[in-house]
């Protein structure tokens, strides 16, 4: 299950709540191998720079953190490890694939542009090397994420899931909402399929309480860490928060900017909020 390389888990000693955060995109590691052609910064713009670090003191209120250790460049755990596109492939994919309109965008799991016109690869991946990718990095993630789920739902009759992102303040080319501003937050729930929409209702109070613009839905629904795993019917309740970099950091030079212990601590009372939330529903 464990793979050091894949993840990192925080989880409070201080007692445990029905609660986890999970960052799946806020690291840009990549193995010393990865034969990609895009540049650095290319790269980057991938990178939900810092997220797990906003949210580290939801672990203080008794909430489990996890965040991969991995580029979501190099594999994305926030997509269905079918979502492949055989355009990729050297040779014939033998197992099920299904790719998406992510993978038609060329952002499967695998990803085809690292930015609109700006290839991630110069030649084709052979079929031993997304297998070896899936294996190390993608199944220990979402192994123990759904571990964790599946155990706070047993001991509690209830889970509640928060899937992290940062995004960027204006949409481009590869994106629905290309060239438009975007507002502070936005939260997904997959139209109200994931979780109860008085989850999402207390986390949408908690930020516009604070003062901050939140959209609901678009221009993000929710991708595959809050599909595969909120099913209100059964208690487990997953929202996506997408968070608004221009927040927190400096876009352009991927640092943080002098905003960021602020917004860090908004965050806290926003985790508060919901914190207590579940707290009144177990």
């Amino acid at each position: 299950m464990t793979n050091p390389d894949s993840f990192q888990l925080w989880q409070s000693s201080q007692g445990h709540l029905p609660l986890v955060f999970d960052s799946p995109h806020s690291s840009a590691h990549f193995p010393d191998t990865f034969p990609t052609s895009a540049t650095e910064s290319e790269l980057k713009s991938g990178w939900d720079a810092f997220v797990d670090e906003l949210w580290l003191p939801a672990v203080e209120l008794g909430a489990s953190l996890l965040a991969a250790k991995f580029s979501r460049m190099y594999i994305d755990p926030n997509r269905a490890v079918t979502d492949i596109d055989p355009e990729m492939l050297a040779e014939p994919w033998l197992g099920d694939i299904q790719p998406t309109q992510y993978s038609e965008r060329g952002m499967g799991l695998l990803r085809r542009y690292a930015l609109p016109g700006k290839p991630m690869y110069a030649e084709l991946l052979p079929i031993a090397e997304v297998e070896a990718r899936i294996e190390r990095f993608y199944l220990p993630y979402h192994r123990c994420l759904h571990d964790l789920l599946d155990l706070y739902s047993t001991y509690f009759k209830g889970v509640w899931h928060i899937d992290c992102h940062s995004m960027k303040s204006k949409g481009n080319a590869m994106n629905i909402d290309a060239g438009t501003a975007r507002p502070d937050i936005v939260l997904g729930d997959a139209d109200g399929t994931t979780a109860d929409p008085e989850f999402t209702a207390v986390i949408q109070n908690a930020f516009e309480g604070l003062g901050y613009k939140v959209a609901v839905n678009y221009p993000y629904k929710g991708g595959h860490c809050i599909r595969a795993y909120g099913d209100p019917r059964r208690n487990r309740h997953s929202v996506q928060i997408e968070i608004n970099r221009a927040l927190y950091m400096n876009e352009a030079a991927f640092e943080k900017s002098d905003n960021f212990d602020a917004f860090q601590q908004d965050l806290r009372t926003v985790a508060q909020s919901v914190a207590e939330y579940v707290k009144s529903k177990i």
